[in-house]
């Protein structure tokens, strides 16, 4: 009796140790994934598309990975930086998640990044929150980080080097969202742009959230060859419409598409055609994989997806990919982490890979707004494969250019953005 007592304790030890069930033919515990995005204020939109992106993949797999189901816990952090700690430390603290993903708002982001880091719990990117501070060498590289939606200068460098070298632009006007995302968007098109031989001519900061573009758009300088822009969420369409009423005839560059999304073309009717955009997503793309993800979106929700859509998607591809790997047993975190450094994989994107950094390695395209019948479309007209955070440079020789931050204000000196 003494053996058998002794066996079955053994033996229950064992089960407790190596399955996340708690006994044999009980269900399987759940993978538990908090998911941060604003669901109220400038950022909704953006909000509601990843998460629709990563419900659409979860969907698809049945929300399960090794029959082990997932659970998906959402929080609105409502685009603002304390609020979105609050958050994260109520889904880490009192729901129990073993990760983090969405994030839109790079100052959402920032706030959650060093939680995530105290807590080593793993933040999967997969939304707008770009800050490439997090992930690239330095003091503030984050471990916890995994970015599979776009740095902050992925969209910014492609675009300068189509103006430059195809537009045949050689003095613009930067407009921008007056933030930390919005100078590091800027920042990038402004050190590519000035290393080609280019030139910011005139720098326009407006604050998030403007309601009204006029005072910054009568700004702009009518002798540049284009008008550089990255005005976010909202933000876009506003400026859309009103670069439009005030008759403004410059060549439109608008990096990260929040301006030449997919559903603000309709309000903005034939004035916005021969617009471009630079970002690493658009329904146009000609691959099957994005064909199949694209058939799969407009019959669940009537509408054209925009990025924000393909990152939450690839997002939580990322997470069942790496689950895979590991037998389900997210609770070894460390082995989780190891298997998501390795993955790469085609999605509606194109083929994706993380960096040494955590970064994601993905194409950008560039797209012109053209009629199509009685609709206005984004054609992609270049496509740039396998963009770095690093662009062209060596992370080495990349940290040795000015901080981001050090660029406001200084864009149309090119000898400080790059430092000489």
């Amino acid at each position: 009796m003494k053996r058998m007592v002794a066996g079955l304790v053994i033996a229950g030890m064992w089960l407790m140790l190596f399955s996340p069930a708690a006994s044999v033919g009980q269900p399987l515990t759940p993978v538990k994934i908090g998911m941060l995005v604003p669901l109220t204020g400038v950022f909704t939109r953006n909000g509601r598309e990843a998460l629709d992106g990563a419900k659409m993949y979860f969907d698809e797999i049945g929300w399960k990975v090794n029959e082990r189901p997932i659970e998906l816990l959402v929080e609105d952090d409502e685009g603002k930086p304390d609020v979105g700690l609050t958050k994260a430390r109520k889904l880490v603290e009192r729901d129990g998640v073993h990760m983090l993903k969405g994030i839109v708002s790079s100052a959402v982001g920032l706030a959650v990044a060093g939680y995530a880091k105290e807590r080593k719990i793993p933040v999967i990117v997969s939304a707008d929150f770009g800050v490439s501070s997090l992930t690239v060498p330095g003091p503030q590289l984050n471990p916890f980080i995994f970015r599979w939606s776009q740095s902050g200068t992925g969209p910014g460098q492609a675009a300068a080097d189509w103006a430059y070298k195809v537009g045949g632009w050689k003095k613009v006007v930067a407009v921008g969202s007056d933030y930390v995302g919005g100078l590091e968007v800027n920042g990038s098109f402004a050190r590519v742009f000035c290393s080609l031989g280019g030139r910011v001519s005139q720098e326009i900061w407006a604050p998030l959230g403007t309601p009204d573009f006029a005072p910054f758009i009568t700004q702009i300088d009518r002798s540049a060859d284009a008008v550089v822009v990255f005005a976010a969420g909202a933000d876009g369409l506003r400026f859309g419409r009103q670069y439009i009423e005030y008759g403004v005839k410059q060549p439109l560059m608008d990096i990260y598409a929040q301006v030449t999304d997919e559903g603000n073309l309709v309000q903005f009717g034939p004035g916005s055609v021969g617009w471009y955009s630079t970002i690493h997503y658009t329904a146009a793309i000609d691959t099957p994989a994005n064909k199949t993800f694209l058939a799969a979106w407009e019959k669940k929700h009537r509408r054209v997806p925009f990025d924000n859509a393909a990152d939450g998607y690839v997002g939580a591809k990322a997470i069942a990919e790496a689950l895979k790997a590991v037998g389900g047993k997210v609770e070894d975190r460390d082995a989780f982490m190891a298997a998501m450094r390795k993955l790469e994989f085609d999605s509606p994107k194109g083929v994706v890979r993380l960096d040494q950094f955590q970064n994601v390695v993905q194409p950008q395209y560039v797209r012109k707004v053209e009629r199509a019948g009685n609709a206005f479309v984004n054609t992609p007209i270049k496509t740039y494969p396998n963009v770095s955070q690093f662009w062209t440079w060596t992370p080495e020789e990349f940290m040795k250019y000015p901080a981001w931050g050090d660029f406001k204000g200084k864009m149309t000196d090119c000898s400080k953005v790059l430092g000489k």
